[in-house]
């Protein structure tokens, strides 16, 4: 115990002192502080009152002069000091008429100061004394005063009282005065510290330093260190004890050498076999893949606990269940038996887990010896998840290839539409123009060509439609026409397979506020997986679509069925995830029935399926009718056509499309100016004004949308009479351009009655 004690006071001596410095800094910061902080809020309220005092007289001789401006000056220059958070002086109404916030100006002192306690303010008012009080958080002081104050014909004379009131900022005196105690106790404390520090040193040089060597060298000894000694010299106490401490340091280090060579050899052969089996089971167990040691007569020597778990066991039943009760892998012995031979496996299984459920592993077998005999083993990794990422990459892959693929397509057909739809427009308008003048015979074979070029364009929109894949846009649709307008797309497809269509549509089905595009691509994705189902069916082979109004539940119900093979029962429940398919690798991605499941309910409706008894699927579709009405926009007042005579200008780059539209205008007694370029009908437009210009949007050199441009900025009148016409469903970026423009739009195939109601309406009465 006595060694050990100056080793103790080496850091116990410095400790106290240092806690009784801590303890003196503490003690004087927690008494001193609101001392200083009481002090320091007494001088600000001597202050404070003392300003309040010359302030009261000051404004009160000003405001009795009349003065307000100097008044109001004399509270603005407050504003620099910052130890004064606000002033404010009110009238007699208590309204603010100078502060040191000038955005406060002619407010209520309510709605400004609702920190002051407005009783206390009138009793200092009518005191005419000032009254200083603390606020809420104790970090300001409020002083209160009534100012004597001029009647308004600047008598000298006082006829009403005012409201003076001030905060002074005591956090920041209050700061101050705590600062000051904190600088003095931390000097006292810095020489409390260098004293402490001094006493150390004298300890450590004197006595602690010997003392914790000849301990040291006990310490070492102790735990095993045969060779250390204290060596300290000198004829005092601790000199002598060092000595006989060397003298049996040297006693036990020889005893200690003959005991360590008697069990060295056994202590290194134990050791041995430990730390190889330790070894072993380390490695086996910490393996991320499953071991599983077999010996030649295919029986499980050991298994590690990742086999267990990739099998279906849990940690305690890894821990309680024998080899024996282990299920699984199923590894054929024979297959065991041919390791053991010398050839190494390296095959991928599909194997069963203990619930039964399949999994797919990747097991290689190494032959080796294990305590002298041959063994075998396993290591199995489980696969599965990596397989199904892999397919699941694939379909991603064949995924993004179609969506490339639609990207293109839609592409190529917007430039298809535009060189279609002229010769359609053509071929419509004459067709048109034949039913309107011909004889019987002349109309009835113009209304089979109008029909027929009139089914072509719709197939040439619907087609565009997919392929662009617009923003959903909600507005009132027919669903009829929807349906009827994926049947157009699929025609051909239904009818080289030999596959009869029955319709069965209500008549006066109420629109739903939908975008067509989405329920036409639904519909779509409804008859191709209806075609291909019947693909190799016996016949007849028949598709029914039917479409019926629920008043009660306010819903529109579309069923699409055929009489095919039908869906077995347990796949029913699976149809509509995305990816799953029960079709050959390259006919489907199945993702068509989930988008649609996605798309139907979006719009508040439901997707189902079912397969009737008789045979073959029922897909349904409702769609809640509710206010369709309200996504869509009025429709246009009745236009009166004028049979007075206009100038119209047609712009157009192809030749047949202004001769058509100049024929139908002429028919309408109008007089039409053609021009076959932007450029060219600026020339015109510059010698001559006209009542209606229709241009075509896309055009060489200078469009319609540039046309429109340097029209507005040159003839700002002239463009508001300008009608646009397109080839081409418009893209985002034209319907952006034409709503902005607020111009209508002609599309083409365009009919002769809609190009003269159009220009009617431009044009108006004469």
């Amino acid at each position: 115990m006595s060694i050990r004690i100056p080793a103790s006071l080496r850091l116990t001596v410095p400790l106290i002192l240092l806690v009784f410095a801590a303890t003196l800094s503490a003690f004087n910061f927690v008494y001193h502080v609101p001392r200083a902080e009481l002090a320091a809020e007494e001088e600000s309220r001597k202050r404070l009152a003392q300003e309040m005092s010359r302030l009261q007289s000051t404004l009160e001789y000003m405001l009795l002069k009349g003065d307000d401006v100097t008044a109001q000056r004399e509270i603005a220059v407050l504003a620099h000091n910052h130890d004064y958070i606000v002033v404010v002086l009110t009238d007699d109404r208590q309204s603010v008429i100078a502060t040191t916030r000038r955005a406060w100006l002619g407010q209520p002192i309510t709605d400004v100061l609702p920190q002051f306690d407005l009783e206390q303010a009138a009793g200092a008012i009518r005191e005419r004394r000032a009254r200083v009080t603390h606020d809420a958080a104790n970090n300001a002081l409020l002083a209160y005063a009534g100012i004597l104050m001029g009647s308004e014909r600047e008598e000298l004379r006082p006829s009403r009282a005012g409201s003076l009131f001030l905060a002074y900022d005591l956090k920041r005196s209050t700061a101050e005065a705590r600062a000051r105690v904190l600088q003095q106790s931390i000097y006292w404390a810095g020489w409390v510290i260098a004293l402490a520090l001094t006493m150390w040193l004298a300890f450590h040089f004197l006595l602690t330093r010997r003392t914790a060597r000849l301990v040291g060298a006990a310490e070492q000894l102790a735990a095993g260190n045969l060779a250390a000694r204290s060596n300290l010299r000198g004829r005092d106490e601790l000199g002598r004890l060092s000595r006989a401490f060397d003298v049996m340091a040297d006693d036990v280090a020889e005893t200690q050498t003959r005991l360590r060579r008697d069990i060295a050899e056994r202590a290194r052969v134990q050791q041995a076999l430990e730390n190889s089996e330790e070894q072993y089971r380390s490695m086996f167990n910490a393996s991320i893949d499953g071991l599983a040691l077999w010996n030649a007569a295919a029986e499980m020597v050991d298994a590690n606990p990742a086999l267990w778990k990739i099998y279906g066991y849990s940690e305690a039943e890894h821990r309680a269940s024998p080899l024996s009760k282990f299920v699984g892998p199923s590894y054929h012995p024979d297959l065991l038996r041919s390791i053991v031979a010398g050839e190494p496996l390296h095959v991928e299984l599909t194997d069963l887990r203990k619930d039964g459920a399949t999994i797919e592993v990747e097991v290689h077998g190494i032959p080796m010896q294990y305590q002298g005999k041959p063994h075998v083993l396993m290591i199995t990794r489980d696969v599965t998840e990596k397989k199904r990422s892999e397919e699941e990459l694939a379909r991603h892959r064949e995924s993004l290839h179609q969506r490339e693929k639609l990207a293109a397509l839609g592409s190529l057909l917007a430039g298809v539409a535009h060189e279609l739809n002229n010769p359609l427009s053509v071929v419509v308008a004459r067709a048109v123009m034949l039913e309107e003048q011909g004889d019987p015979a002349t109309q009835a074979a113009a209304a089979k060509i109008r029909i027929a070029a009139e089914r072509c364009a719709r197939i040439v929109r619907t087609f565009l439609a997919m392929a662009r894949q617009q923003q959903p846009e909600r507005v009132p649709v027919a669903i009829n026409e929807v349906v009827s307008a994926a049947l157009d797309i699929t025609s051909y497809a239904v009818r080289t397979s030999g596959i009869d269509v029955s319709l069965d549509l209500a008549d006066n089905l109420p629109a739903v506020l939908a975008d067509a595009d989405q329920l036409h691509q639904v519909f779509l994705n409804l008859i191709i997986n209806a075609q291909q189902a019947l693909q190799d069916q016996p016949g007849p082979r028949r598709i029914r679509l039917t479409s019926r109004y629920d008043p009660a539940s306010d819903v529109i119900r579309i069923i699409v069925a055929d009489n095919g093979p039908g869906i077995p029962a347990g796949l029913r429940a699976r149809v509509f995830e995305p990816y799953f398919t029960t079709k050959p690798v390259g006919v489907g991605t199945g993702v068509g029935l989930a988008v649609s499941l996605g798309i139907v309910e979006a719009h508040g409706g439901t997707l189902t399926v079912d397969c009737p008894v008789e045979g073959g699927a029922e897909f349904a579709i409702t769609l809640p009718v509710g206010n369709a009405d309200a996504g869509g926009t009025a429709a246009p007042p009745p236009v009166k056509k004028s049979p007075s005579a206009r100038a119209i200008l047609v712009v157009d780059d192809e030749a047949e499309i202004r001769e058509t539209l100049a024929e139908i205008l002429t028919d309408a007694r109008h007089r039409v100016v053609t021009a076959s370029s932007g450029r060219e009908a600026l020339e015109r437009m510059a010698t001559e004004r006209y009542d209606v210009i229709l241009t075509d949007i896309r055009m060489p050199d200078l469009d319609g949308r540039a046309l429109y441009q340097e029209v507005e900025r040159r003839w700002p009148d002239q463009a508001g009479r300008m009608v646009f016409v397109t080839g081409d469903t418009l893209t985002d970026t034209l319907r952006e351009f034409a709503a902005a423009c607020g111009r209508p739009v002609i599309e083409k195939p365009f009919l002769p009655g809609d190009v003269r109601g159009v220009v009617a309406a431009i044009a108006g009465p004469a």
